[in-house]
C-alpha cells in the first residue's frame, strides 16, 4: 500500500481530509457551521488546495440559519497539512489534527520556524455569529453596482436580481453590516446597498457569495510583527491584499 493514504469526507457539517501514514494520521477539518465563506483559507493555501464554488450556488445548498460555509471542497492530493489555513482563518473554522489531537496554532512548524510573521490580532465581536473574529488586517469595501438613469431598468434589476429574492450578502455577513434600501428610496438616493463601515470587518464574505459581483473588497495592510521567511510569506501577503479566492474548475 502506498503512503500516505488520502481520504476525503464531506457532509452537512464538515469537510474532512485525511492523510494516513504507517504510524501517523493527519486530519484537516473545515467546520462548515463556523465558516462564513470569507475565503482566507483558500487565499493563503500555498498549494491552492481549498476551492470555492461558484460560491453563490454552493451557499444556496447549505442551511442558512447556521451561516454555513461556501467553501466547495478541499483537495486531499494537493493539501500538505501545513496548517497555513488554520493560522489565517479569522473564525477558527479550519483546524489541523495529529492522531486525533488538535494541533495548537503556536506549535505548527510554520510558526516554530518563523515562516510567517506574528499576526497582530484584534478580537471583534460578530453579532450574527455570537462570537469573535480574529482580525489582523485593514481594508476597504465598495459597492460596484451603479444605479442606471433609466428607472424602469433599475426596477427590473432590483426586483429580479439585486436584491430580488437573493439577500445572500445580508445573510452571510458576520457583523450584520449590510442592508438594502427599499426600492423608491434607493432610486431617489442612487444607493440601494448600504454598508455600515463601523460594523464591516472587510472579511470579503459578501464579495465571494454575491452572484452579481456587486462588491469589491481589498486589504490595505496586514498587521504583523517579528521575523519571517520572505520567500514563503511574500506571496501569501500579496494574495491576501488582493483578496482573490481559488475557484473550483468543476
Amino acid at each position: 500500500m502506498a503512503f500516505p493514504k488520502r481520504l476525503k469526507k464531506i457532509d452537512d457539517t464538515e469537510i474532512k481530509i485525511t492523510h494516513k501514514y504507517l504510524v501517523k494520521q493527519y486530519d484537516l477539518i473545515l467546520d462548515r457551521m463556523k465558516c462564513t465563506g470569507c475565503g482566507q483559507c483558500s487565499i493563503v493555501c500555498p498549494k491552492d488546495a481549498i476551492l470555492f464554488g461558484p460560491a453563490a450556488a454552493v451557499y444556496e445548498s447549505k442551511p442558512k440559519d447556521l451561516n454555513a460555509s461556501v467553501v466547495d471542497t478541499v483537495d486531499p492530493d494537493l493539501c500538505v497539512m501545513c496548517g497555513t489555513c488554520q493560522i489565517f482563518c479569522p473564525f477558527d473554522a479550519i483546524q489541523l489534527y495529529e492522531d486525533g489531537e488538535l494541533v495548537p496554532t503556536e506549535t505548527l512548524k510554520l510558526i516554530e520556524h518563523n515562516s510567517i510573521p506574528k499576526l497582530e490580532i484584534q478580537k471583534v465581536p460578530c453579532s450574527k455569529l455570537g462570537r469573535d473574529a480574529n482580525i489582523y488586517w485593514e481594508g476597504k469595501i465598495e459597492v460596484t453596482y451603479e444605479i442606471p438613469d433609466d428607472k424602469d431598468e433599475f426596477i427590473k434589476y432590483y426586483m429580479n436580481k439585486c436584491p430580488g429574492d437573493c439577500h445572500k450578502c445580508e445573510q452571510i455577513c458576520p457583523t450584520e453590516a449590510i442592508t438594502f434600501k427599499e426600492m423608491e428610496p434607493a432610486w431617489e438616493s442612487k444607493i440601494h446597498i448600504e454598508i455600515d463601515d463601523e460594523k464591516c470587518i472587510k472579511c470579503a464574505a459578501c464579495m465571494n457569495v454575491c452572484p452579481q459581483d456587486n462588491f469589491k473588497v481589498w486589504w490595505t495592510k496586514i498587521n504583523t510583527s517579528g521575523p519571517y521567511n520572505q520567500i514563503f510569506w511574500d506571496p501569501i501577503k500579496e494574495k491576501l491584499l488582493k483578496q482573490e479566492v481559488v475557484l473550483s474548475k468543476e
